[in-house]
């Protein structure tokens, strides 16, 4: 069941002020955008929305996720390797390329 928290007035150029109770109840922050839906039967709602910057979009594919979240769980179960000093952590990072570029040829 919904509960009305407040009533809006807009202005002549289409603003609005939402007061500072209902900001607050709604978890609404200064810079937060609001995504506006409407339903199929004609019910509109205010989400907050997250906007992702477009040259982060590629972390945000199916593949970059299934990819972070197998990394966690390796790193969750010990998996992790530590370098000492720069070109150590150079040299094991270009064995990784190898490694991928190895399994690319396989493919």
């Amino acid at each position: 069941m919904s509960r009305i928290l407040g009533y809006l007035t807009v202005d002549q150029k289409g603003r609005t002020t939402i007061p500072q109770e209902m900001r607050s109840a709604l978890g609404l922050e200064a810079g937060t955008q609001l995504r506006v839906d409407r339903s199929d039967d004609g019910v509109f709602e205010l989400i907050p929305a997250e906007v992702i910057p477009r040259d982060q979009l590629w972390f945000h594919t199916p593949e970059v996720q299934a990819r972070v979240a197998q990394a966690e769980t390796e790193f969750s179960n010990g998996g992790s390797t530590q370098t000492d000093g720069p070109d150590e952590t150079q040299r094991f990072l270009d064995s990784l390329k190898k490694r991928s570029d190895t399994r690319r040829a396989k493919d």
